[in-house]
């Protein structure tokens, strides 16, 4: 289903539960009224609030499902190419191939493809945790609430005035094995702020946590928090942090590189 139909699906939808919504308004008023005489019928503030909230609902969901089959889209392609360069792997046979040469370009420019399409998927995947942070060191008991636990750290500790409708959502992220959570040693909190203003604000705060058991990062993805890892352990750097998503490296020689995923630094340095 493309855009346009699904735009004017949810047109027709919101229409619907208009005409739904009046006639209710209009029966109710009639039974609660019936001994007033002459008095209009009006549409309350109310009613179109709720009419507004569903219409912002249903644009919202029409967005997020074309998003969701972009992505989809990226990650069948990425399936494909990776089938297609096991298939010409296996098929890499001196006896069957007379040209290694040509066969080894030909798997290189599929390579280079594969990469170009998961950095394409990898950059939409980050976009849409702009608005995430990840605080490490945040224990939540059982009983809790996750949401005012964050609010607490961060209006104690942090001095941020954030409202209770700042965060949209705030959860302990599960640990996939008890290996990972002796590496970690702590606990793990994703929040999600209904601003990015106000998860910057909150960021630029956190060395205020400095010394303590508490670290706030971003909510990098996977592929991203590959690269960080591989930048770790090059000789040649020195420090390497994200902002907004992108990877930063500070050489041991003074110069700072925004790094790629798939990108080593004498890629970089020839880029630059």
């Amino acid at each position: 289903m493309s855009a346009d139909t699904a735009d004017n699906d949810s047109e027709r939808t919101i229409y619907r539960d208009y005409e739904v919504l009046t006639m209710s308004t209009r029966t109710t008023r009639k039974t609660d009224s019936a001994t007033e005489v002459g008095v209009p019928e009006m549409v309350t503030i109310s009613d179109v609030e709720t009419i507004v909230a569903k219409a912002v609902k249903a644009a919202v969901s029409v967005v997020r499902e074309e998003f969701e089959k972009l992505i989809k889209g990226m990650k069948d392609q990425i399936q494909s190419l990776e089938e297609r360069i096991e298939h010409l792997e296996n098929d890499a046979r001196p006896r069957d191939v007379p040209d290694v040469t040509e066969l080894c370009n030909k798997i290189d420019a599929v390579t280079r493809e594969n990469r170009r399409i998961s950095v394409a998927a990898n950059e939409a995947e980050q976009y849409n945790r702009r608005n995430n942070i990840r605080i490490r060191g945040l224990a939540v008991k059982k009983d809790d609430d996750c949401r005012k636990v964050v609010l607490e750290l961060i209006r104690s500790k942090l001095h941020v005035p954030v409202s209770d409708d700042d965060i949209e959502l705030a959860h302990p992220v599960p640990l996939r094995s008890q290996a990972n959570q002796a590496s970690s040693g702590s606990d793990v909190v994703m929040v999600r702020f209904r601003h990015r203003e106000v998860r910057d604000q909150v960021i630029r705060q956190r060395k205020l946590l400095k010394n303590s058991k508490r670290t706030i990062v971003e909510d990098l993805t996977a592929l991203n928090l590959e690269l960080i890892n591989r930048l770790k352990k090059t000789p040649r750097v020195e420090k390497t942090w994200s902002w907004n998503g992108h990877v930063y490296a500070l050489l041991r020689d003074g110069r700072k590189l925004q790094v790629k995923p798939y990108e080593s630094v004498p890629e970089c340095d020839s880029r630059s």
